[in-house]
């Protein structure tokens, strides 16, 4: 990673080709600047198509957009959990926060006409970042055909080339030749505002009335030529073309040091005539977890917190995020299914990921690689599982690469009710959706009770996972659902607990499960893409046919009893006063 503009050179042969002559000196500087610009912001060769397209902000629906902004300490572009939210005249609901970052989440809910198309004809205003920037931008968003850009330090090059998207030139007007250095400046950063000329007088009103400074850097024009001129003498006039130079094909990035491919070697156990008190030692060991990542923490609940307000909008987070470290793609997948699977089972549907990737010096090949492969694995889960991704930010020379943090937020359309974990009525049916493949690979039960160490992961059908949640989905629409619980970590012995563990007095569970698998494995494999809900005795019918439908496996695996004990086969009877 070239962290300094000193490092970064250009292609000046192909630039001559392109312009036909030598570029002047100022010139030079001009592309050199919005190349470096566009560096910072796009490091990773291979990813950086995908990065383009995602933004900082989703419309959710006419009146509703939801807001993201990310933070962390070492990240290649400087960012801001402020800085989205401010462009919008608004702060964050809530906010994730680890040591390392901050991820935060704004809802806007005032009905804005907001501009879409660019014609080529509009002004360029810049706002500096300061005290006002956000009350300024309030006011703004009640024009009519503007449009406001975030621009972290070091992205204003970046953002005007975006905008023009190869289609129209830009006419920039600088009050000195230093100026330009603005365009790739890390100290500069603010919002970018794209309006219809009749507009720049009144967006000139607003900020002089909130003490706002405003740079009127110029216009878009219709040739695909970028203009700059030093008090209103041309100094730069060069083709677009010459500014989007098509990267140069990247030979696959592998890493350099091959995994080790050695088979586990893991004793065998014997199976036991009762697993009740291995069921209470995993359990509390997952009880021991803390997650005081969510501000307000009054919201929030183990890894899922609501977003303050009418609560139609949640964050979730994954609580397996330790199977990366064995293997980075199948890890990161398994970490967005597993925050989005959360979500779902409280009846929210995901409609967008923030992800944060740590990686290690990007000038080796091997940490280009994790990143790669992290991206990779979050990207292919947004994409089937149909959920947006927001723009992710990179961080380099951190300590613990590679690895990631990732928010996935859902939303709660038409009013659909809203389930917990919790067993409710004695004679339900609990049913588990998802085949179960007894997957003991790293699993909570090998590593802290068996004390094995394991190379290998469970593995994840995002296809299906996509069905399950689906069907989750439908079912507390329709009202079938009545509780439902994520099977994570601990496996299905510690997700019938967690139905549990907070249900009525009296409550209990009888489970009686069959299949070709060891009674440890059924109890304790952490099989993804699994979920135990349960359901009435009048419904039980017609959420078999919504499951047959969608095509995702469902067993009836039990009922809710009023014993108050769980029970399960003939190898675990505990007492709900233990938990």
């Amino acid at each position: 990673m070239l962290k300094n503009m000193d490092q970064f050179s250009t292609n000046d042969h192909t630039i001559r080709s392109l312009l036909g002559r030598k570029p002047t000196g100022f010139e030079s500087d001009l592309i050199k600047h919005i190349y470096y610009s566009q560096y910072l912001n796009n490091p990773i060769p291979g990813i950086n198509k995908i990065l383009d397209q995602s933004k900082s902000d989703l419309k959710v629906d006419e009146k509703t957009q939801l807001i993201v902004g990310l933070e962390s300490k070492g990240s290649i572009t400087t960012s801001s959990v402020l800085r989205p939210c401010t462009a919008f005249g608004t702060k964050p609901s809530m906010k994730y926060q680890s040591k390392q970052s901050k991820i935060s989440f704004g809802v806007v809910t005032k009905f804005v006409q907001r501009k879409t198309n660019i014609y080529g004809t509009e002004d360029l205003l810049f706002l500096q970042d300061s005290k006002s920037l956000k009350t300024t931008c309030k006011d703004i968003m009640g024009l009519e055909s503007v449009i406001l850009k975030q621009i972290d330090p070091a992205s204003l090059g970046a953002g005007l080339n975006s905008i023009s998207k190869n289609k129209f030139g830009m006419d920039l007007n600088l009050s000195s030749v230093s100026q330009i250095e603005i365009l790739s400046d890390k100290n500069t950063h603010g919002v970018l505002i794209v309006a219809d000329p009749k507009f720049s007088g009144k967006i000139k009103g607003i900020c002089r009335k909130n003490k706002q400074t405003c740079l009127h850097l110029g216009n878009l024009k219709s040739v695909q030529f970028l203009s700059i001129s030093i008090r209103k003498k041309t100094k730069g006039n060069i083709p677009l073309s010459v500014l989007n130079i098509i990267e140069p094909p990247q030979s696959t990035i592998v890493p350099a040091i091959q995994s080790d491919d050695k088979k586990d070697r893991l004793k065998n156990y014997k199976e036991l005539k009762n697993y009740s008190n291995q069921v209470m030692d995993v359990w509390k060991i997952i009880n021991k977890q803390k997650w005081s990542v969510f501000k307000p923490q009054k919201d929030a609940i183990g890894t899922l917190s609501l977003i303050p307000g009418k609560n139609d909008f949640a964050v979730s987070i994954p609580d397996n995020i330790h199977l990366l470290k064995k293997d980075l793609k199948t890890g990161s997948r398994i970490a967005a299914s597993n925050a989005a699977r959360q979500l779902v089972c409280k009846g929210y549907k995901p409609i967008g990921m923030a992800l944060i990737m740590h990686g290690g010096n990007m000038e080796k090949n091997d940490d280009v690689w994790h990143i790669q492969e992290l991206f990779m694995g979050v990207s292919e889960a947004c994409q089937i599982l149909r959920t947006e991704m927001f723009r992710p930010i990179i961080t380099c020379d951190n300590k613990k690469h590679p690895s990631l943090e990732l928010c996935v937020a859902g939303k709660r359309f038409n009013n659909s009710p809203t389930v917990n974990e919790s067993f409710i009525s004695e004679n339900d049916f609990i049913t588990m959706l998802g085949s179960h493949r007894g997957e003991l690979n790293s699993s909570m039960y090998q590593e802290k009770i068996q004390n094995q160490k394991s190379g290998s992961i469970p593995t994840v059908d995002l296809l299906m996972e996509s069905r399950v949640q689906e069907t989750i989905l439908q079912g507390i629409q329709t009202g079938l659902i009545k509780s439902a619980v994520n099977i994570s970590n601990g496996g299905l012995a510690v997700s019938l607990v967690k139905s549990l563990q907070h249900a009525e007095k009296g409550i209990g569970a009888r489970i009686h499960l069959s299949r070709k698998l060891r009674q440890d494995e059924m109890l304790f494999g952490e099989t993804q893409g699994m979920v135990v809900v349960s359901i009435g005795e009048k419904d039980l019918m017609e959420f078999e046919r919504i499951c047959m439908s969608i095509g995702v496996p469902s067993t009836t695996i039990g009922r809710v009893t009023n014993d108050n004990q769980f029970k399960f086969n003939d190898v675990v009877k505990i007492d709900r006063k233990k938990l």
